[in-house]
Order: C-alpha cells, then structure tokens, then sequence
C-alpha cells in the first residue's frame, strides 16, 4: 500500500515539473498576448454587462414614464368627462332639462362653426358666440326660475285674483324669454348649417379648379401630340416586312403558275 502511494506521489510530482517545464518553454511575448487577449476579453465582458445594465435600466425608465403618463392622460381624461358632467347637471339644474338640450346644441353648434374651414379662412368674421350662449342661458335660468315659483303658488288652495293675474304675467314672461333664446338658438344652428355649406362649396371650388387644371394639361398636350403628327410627312419603312412577303407571295404564285402551265 505505502508503495502504491508513493508512486502516485511520485506521478504527481513528475506531472507537476513536466507542467512547469512546458510553461518555461513558452516564449515570454507569448505569454504577454495571451495575458492581453484575457484582460481584454474580461474588459469586454465587464462593458457588455455595464452596457446591457444600462439599457435595461432606460428600458425599465421609459416603461415607467410611458405608465405613468398613461395614468395622468386617463386621469385628465376622467377629469374632463366629470367637468362635462357636473356643467350638464348644473344647466339641468338652473335652465330645465329641455332648455337644457337646448343649451347643449347651441354649443356644438357653436363648435361646428368654429371649426369649419369657413372659419379657419376668414369667411365668416368674428366667430364668437359667447354673448349669445350668455344671453340664451341668462334667458333659461330666469324663466326656470320663475316656473319655479309659479309651480308653488299654482298649488296653493284657493287662488285669488291676484294669484291668477300674477301667474298669468309671469307665464307671459317665460313664453317670452324662451321663445327669444330659442330663436337664438335656432340662428346659431343655421349658422353652423351655413357654414357646412360654405365648406362643401370651398370643396367643390378646390376640385372643379383641379379637374380644369388637369383638363388643360391633358387639352395642351393632345395638342402638341396632333400637331406633331399633322406637321410630320406619313412615312412608310424602306425596308417593310410587309412589302418583301407580299413581293415573295406573288413570285410563288407566278412560279406555281409557270409550273402548272409547263405540265
């Protein structure tokens, strides 16, 4: 047994100076290119992971701003609808439910106006109806208020003359203000119809000018194609394929006739 160990130890040892001696015999500059082609392969995995870091972190940083301003546009959005929502509930509340609706497409009205391109292009002036939806509001809110209190003193139990004439007063005066805001109201929707039309005009003004501009193109260019073919002399080719078969067609056809004469 201590034999069979110390020839391993003697294996190993023998093993160990063979290595050194391989390595003594590797030339010194050698030895230097490798140790270069190390440092920088670990130089370039060390950049690599520094790199890959750095990408994953703006990664992760964009990830998280792209969130985030998707929290704060579905916020403001949210935000906007709730507004819309509460100044629809308080016209409800000031004007009545229909004034209401009546309120309501007077503004979009107003928005088709604004945005038409008879706006955009001066056509129309001035576009601002802020007096009249002031004016067509003011006039809701104060019949609204007055059926209001009308409303109460109808319930009352026996009404005297005065109720009577005094109801019949404040009636007049809400069919008077609403009907002079629903006309202005309706003036409003004519003109965000007028200027649908001026639009659709300004269109068909656009495409009549391009189709005359392209049926002058076409019109000077057929010109100039029938000119040069009128100012030219009719050639024929010198040498025609159609000439020289015709011509060898009836050479066979005397040929053939010589022939039957002959027979």
């Amino acid at each position: 047994m201590s034999g069979k160990s110390s020839s391993d130890g003697a294996g190993a040892v023998g093993l160990i100076v063979f290595v050194i001696v391989l390595i003594s015999l590797v030339p010194k500059p050698v030895w230097i290119a490798l140790g270069v082609m190390v440092a920088l392969s670990v130089i370039g995995w060390v950049v690599y992971r520094l790199v890959d870091a750095a990408e994953k972190r703006h990664a992760e940083a964009e990830e998280r701003a792209r969130v985030e301003r998707a929290k704060q546009a579905a916020a403001a959005k949210r935000e906007r609808e709730e507004r819309v929502r509460k100044d629809k509930q308080r016209r409800v509340d000031t004007l009545g439910k229909d004034n209401a609706a009546l309120v309501e497409s007077a503004l979009t009205a107003v928005k088709q106006v604004a945005g038409s391109e008879a706006a955009r292009e001066g056509w129309l002036g001035d576009v601002d109806f802020s007096a009249d939806i002031k004016g067509i509001t003011d006039n809701f809110e104060k019949a609204h208020a007055l059926r209001g209190v009308t409303s109460k003193l109808s319930a009352l139990d026996k009404p005297s003359a005065d109720d009577r004439k005094i109801l019949a007063e404040a009636k007049s005066t809400i069919a008077s203000l609403e009907r002079a805001a629903i006309e202005r109201v309706g003036l409003i929707g004519k003109c965000a119809k007028e200027a649908q039309l001026i639009d659709k005009s300004l269109r068909t003004e656009r495409e009549d000018a391009r189709v005359a501009e392209q049926r002058a193109e076409l019109h000077g260019k057929l010109a100039a194609m029938l000119y040069g073919i009128e100012s030219s002399p009719p050639s024929t080719p010198i040498d025609s394929a159609v000439e020289a078969v015709m011509a060898r067609v009836q050479a066979y056809r005397e040929i053939k006739n010589q022939i039957q004469q002959a027979r």
